[in-house]
């Protein structure tokens, strides 16, 4: 018998694989009698002890027998290789392994992650929604972390998430938020994108329409197109979500999903009159609102925002909410709060998902509201930003002035640069001249499901700090101006 080894691994691995191929392809067929081991070992080159472990282990897995004073046998319940059965697992390796609704769920995905992963790190970076951490808060998670590691925290937890926890994130929404939902009504998920997952399973049936802002958050269209909605976009300008957009209540549409604080990702905020249209509107479609607050916890003029979910159609609005912007994206914690109708599906949907989020984090994240530290931290990153933000509007306003208009700066990590003078082709040149110069910029309209008649750059500050943003402005001007004198 011989036995070709793949060279891949330890010597008894090498031998295990090789045996079983040939069982595989018939070389051992069922019945067929094993060479004895010092035989096998002389042939390969090894210690007998090597393939006597790999005789054992597979008598263990059931591919061999071994009879007493008779030797070693293939199984004879194994079946018997033919070429027919290859014909057929040739086949059956070619048939599809997806169904229908998992390749469009795999389509969708890639299609968002395309477009939110960070292709390529530029020695200046203007990208958005992502940041560093703030090192105080680092050491206090440490400590947070030792303070929470009781046996409890070991075992699964609630599904709807920790009890405390959920209490503080509906206490912290009544007072920022104006939102009078109890900690009953919130659901503790694994980030804002299983939240919108859940949304989208317990809402939406294939064809149904869903409604989103465009540009918009091109994730949560993928949640939606995954679950097999119609996506239909709707138009924003500098007030945010057009209610002359939406269809006629009689339409069918079943969800409409908005960023109302800081629209993503133009970050224009809904005006009070729109708002109360938007609500008018779902409650005579009988549609629900998804009200996405991504980086409400981030302002830089006026008070906080008040929340659609605390207006007065508040039934029908789904308030989405996460520690991601506030924190950092790693804890992979964010929260619904939901009308009271749908708390117990919701519930059941996450536990079906994944049996609730990490109790040992949400007790972290607990411990650090109680303790105030989160108030503190943010009181800190909004400090932070906001000299980065004031360092880019100035940077921008001195290298480019009238050139490049600027929008969305009054809240969050990001702001939108216009550039009146640019077609498509024009931006793209110029994002491209950019990366050149080691400089990431991005252009708003890979967040637009159709054609956008003004062009512009989206440019984060989580990641950069005031001299950087000066830095990486400027040579966004010269690239700029290298462009405009060609033309």
């Amino acid at each position: 018998m011989f036995v070709e080894l793949d060279g891949r691994g330890p010597r008894y691995a090498q031998i295990t694989r090789a045996l079983v191929a040939a069982v595989a392809n018939g070389g051992l067929p069922p019945g067929a009698r094993l060479p004895p081991t010092r035989a096998l070992a002389r042939q390969i080159g090894c210690s007998r002890n090597i393939v006597l472990l790999a005789y054992e282990q597979l008598v263990l897995e059931g591919y061999f027998q071994s009879r007493p004073r008779a030797g070693t046998f293939v199984s004879t319940d194994l079946p018997r290789a033919t070429a027919a059965d290859g014909a057929r697992a040739i086949t059956r390796q070619r048939r599809p392994a997806l169904s229908r609704d998992g390749v469009r769920l795999a389509r969708e995905a890639a299609r968002a992650r395309a477009i939110t992963r960070r292709p390529t790190r530029h020695a200046i970076d203007f990208m958005y929604g992502q940041s560093t951490p703030d090192p105080r808060v680092v050491g206090h998670l440490r400590r947070a972390f030792g303070a929470v590691l009781e046996p409890q925290v070991f075992n699964y937890g609630d599904p709807a998430g920790d009890a405390g926890l959920r209490a503080e994130i509906a206490e912290r929404l009544r007072g920022t938020r104006g939102l009078a939902r109890t900690a009953d009504q919130i659901v503790v998920t694994t980030g804002a994108q299983q939240a919108l997952d859940i949304c989208a399973r317990l809402l939406l049936r294939a064809g149904d329409r869903a409604l989103i802002e465009d540009p918009g958050y091109e994730a949560a269209r993928a949640v939606f197109l995954a679950a097999g909605a119609r996506v239909m976009p709707m138009a924003v300008d500098a007030e945010g979500l057009l209610p002359s957009a939406l269809p006629p209540p009689k339409s069918g549409a079943r969800l409409l999903y908005v960023t109302p604080s800081h629209q993503f990702p133009t970050g224009a905020i809904l005006s009070a009159a729109r708002r109360q249209r938007i609500l008018s509107w779902a409650q005579r479609a009988g549609a629900y609102i998804i009200e996405d607050d991504y980086d409400g916890e981030l302002r830089y003029h006026g008070r906080a925002i008040k929340a659609l979910a605390a207006g007065e159609h508040d039934d029908c609005v789904i308030y989405c909410g996460t520690f991601a912007k506030s924190l950092f994206p790693s804890l992979r914690l964010g929260y619904l709060a939901l009308p009271t109708t749908l708390v117990d599906a919701a519930v059941n949907a996450k536990w079906l998902a994944d049996r609730g989020a990490s109790l040992l984090l949400q007790r972290v994240i607990r411990q650090l509201m109680r303790s105030g530290e989160y108030d503190r931290h943010l009181r800190r990153m909004q400090r932070r930003y906001a000299a980065r933000r004031n360092a880019l509007v100035g940077a921008l306003s001195a290298e480019l002035g009238t050139e490049a208009e600027i929008g969305g700066d009054a809240a969050g990590m990001h702001l939108i640069a216009w550039f009146p003078r640019l077609d498509r082709a024009g931006l793209e040149t110029l994002v491209a001249a950019c990366h050149a110069r080691d400089v990431g910029v991005y252009a708003l309209e890979r967040h637009a499901m159709r054609p956008m008649k003004r062009q512009a750059l989206i440019l984060g500050y989580g990641l950069v700090d005031e001299p950087a943003i000066v830095e990486g402005v400027g040579r966004l001007a010269a690239a700029y101006r290298a462009l405009t004198t060609q033309a």
